[in-house]
């Protein structure tokens, strides 16, 4: 047995007898035979080889092996039809989260009203920015140590809790109804940190290395799906403070339904064969993921551009009502522009994540669309100012969203390749939190630089609403849209300039491919789409088993 296995090896491989050509060239790629140590534990196999053994026979014994490592353990790759389940679970449930948290931007004069509070909008946009800080490192630890099912399971129920809370506060007195309403929102907010590294560890654990950036772009685009959503709809039924209990409603039972999705309909964290080389190997634990993203020069710098970006477009929908109505633009107006950015954003998010998923350009892809998307940005801030420019501000709204939520699922893609193999909990985790915290300096900044509006524009306004118990003071944003416009160019030049990334996750994958075998649910054979990359023969020594 042991001379024809070494005959059948020695028959594809390069001959170990070094020839005069050999010698000249100083060829090292001979196969040595004294570092293959076969194992006679066929013997007791009822296996009969005094008459030889034909090839076929011995690549069923043996199995295959390749050039790239010989001794590399086969690993069988499967993709499972129910990934679409807890895919579209997590998108709903970042969807109705999303809407409770910014159904009340662009009504923000009638909301300030319905609860008496010339600042409760704000309040309630900004208790989800506050709450992610404390519970957003709980939250990356949870997920690293109890797994994906109990992050959906928590989010869900704390998100229905919420909103079964804030719209009980409808029906209170006006001195309880503001309070009542913030825990309601509070523990709706509890959930978002659970919500905020779904889609990419969803992508990681349940998806196959071609699917990953789109099953990001279609968990993370759920989000400004929900801000689309909510700044439509909320203008429409909201035309007056006694509507909020409408909008109220409408964010309550969406949560309901998509908690008894996520009860019943995802029943793992993880499929019992792994989809991808990456989701197989096992992950860093929270605090060493920690400290490997922490000290990652390139991840930092992610986490700034990234974080920052994310903030400055959370600030931007949170205020955008606030922005326009100084200069005559009406509140429906304001939920159209946030839902031409939506809209647009959603195509850019599409197109970016198929691109990248075809061509693995994710650093190039960022580049450009957050480089135009600045630009766009800042066009946008300007025509703001300035009244009867509705069709512009329009225009440059769509573009700004297409051109800047087209980064945001590349972006969180491009945290888990340049940190493998730190957990995507915690790689995208730190990013949301960064722009959650720089979404609070940046709301703090617009209302520290924000001033009482000139008397020549107090005929244009459109933010007091005539009632009674007005809260609602117009302000100029002149000196904010300065501040926003410098913040967003500094960080478009950091990213081009600063960020030169290592796609760790794909060069991790390519050089164990050849010992893969990836299959989906129906047997076929998964297409390859990049080029495996060259490697130097390997000397370890090799060690054949015979399976029995």
């Amino acid at each position: 047995m042991t001379q024809d296995t070494v005959d059948l090896l020695t028959a594809t491989a390069p001959s170990n007898v070094p020839t005069e050509d050999d010698a000249v060239a100083g060829d090292t790629h001979a196969v040595d035979t004294s570092k293959i140590n076969f194992v006679d534990d066929v013997k007791d196999s009822g296996i009969s080889v005094a008459s030889g053994i034909e090839p076929k026979e011995a690549r069923q014994l043996l199995g295959e092996r390749t050039a790239v490592d010989p001794a590399q353990a086969r690993i069988s790759l499967r993709l499972y039809r129910r990934r679409w389940i807890v895919l579209t679970t997590v998108a709903l449930l970042n969807n109705s989260n999303t809407m409770a948290w910014i159904a009340f931007a662009s009504i923000a004069n009638h909301v300030n009203v319905f609860y008496g509070n010339e600042h409760a909008a704000n309040w309630f946009s900004l208790i989800y920015i506050i709450s992610t800080i404390p519970v957003g490192v709980f939250a990356m630890w949870m997920g690293s140590r109890f797994g994906l099912r109990t992050a959906i399971l928590i989010a869900a129920w704390a998100n229905a809790l919420g909103g079964a809370v804030r719209f009980a506060s409808s029906f209170l007195p006006m001195g309880m109804r503001f309070p009542v309403g913030m825990i309601g929102q509070g523990l709706a907010a509890c959930a978002y940190p659970f919500i905020m590294f779904l889609p990419t560890k969803v992508a990681g654990s349940w998806f196959g290395e071609n699917e990953r950036a789109l099953a990001t772009t279609i968990g993370v685009m759920a989000n400004p799906l929900g801000v689309l959503l909510a700044n439509i709809l909320s203008p429409q039924i909201a035309t007056k403070a006694a509507h909020v209990p409408i909008v109220n409603a409408i964010t309550f039972v969406s949560p309901v339904i998509t908690c008894f999705i996520a009860t019943f309909g995802v029943t793992r964290s993880e499929p019992s064969v792994p989809p991808s080389l990456s989701a197989a190997q096992t992950q860093m634990g929270f605090i060493d993921g920690l400290k490997a993203c922490l000290t990652s020069r390139t991840y930092l710098i992610l986490l700034l551009v990234m974080g920052g970006g994310m903030g400055l477009f959370n600030c931007l929908y949170t205020v955008i009502q606030q922005l326009l109505c100084p200069s005559g633009y009406s509140n429906s107006f304001s939920g159209l522009c946030a839902a031409l950015m939506i809209s647009g954003g959603t195509i850019g998010a599409a197109v970016s994540g198929v691109f990248v998923s075809k061509t693995k350009l994710y650093e190039e892809t960022m580049k450009v669309s957050m480089s135009l998307a600045v630009v766009m940005g800042l066009t946008f801030l300007q025509l703001t100012l300035h009244p009867n420019l509705g069709i512009f501000i329009g225009a440059t709204s769509l573009l700004f969203g297409t051109l800047g939520l087209a980064t945001y699922p590349v972006g969180l893609e491009m945290s888990a390749e340049c940190t493998f193999p730190v957990s995507e909990t915690t790689s995208t985790g730190l990013i949301v939190l960064s722009g959650q915290v720089q979404s609070i300096v940046y709301v703090a900044l617009m209302e520290m630089t924000s001033r009482p509006l000139q008397p020549s524009y107090m005929h244009l306004q459109v933010c007091t609403t005539g009632e009674e118990n007005e809260q609602v003071l117009p302000k100029d944003n002149t000196h904010a849209a300065i501040m926003f416009s410098v913040v967003a160019a500094l960080l478009a030049l950091i990213l081009v300039l600063a960020f030169k990334p290592t796609y760790k996750r794909l060069l991790a994958e390519h050089g164990n491919k050849p010992a893969t075998k990836e299959v989906n649910e129906d047997g076929k054979q998964l297409e390859e789409h990049i080029r495996l990359p060259k490697t130097d023969d390997i000397e370890t020594p090799l060690t054949v088993h015979a399976d029995t």
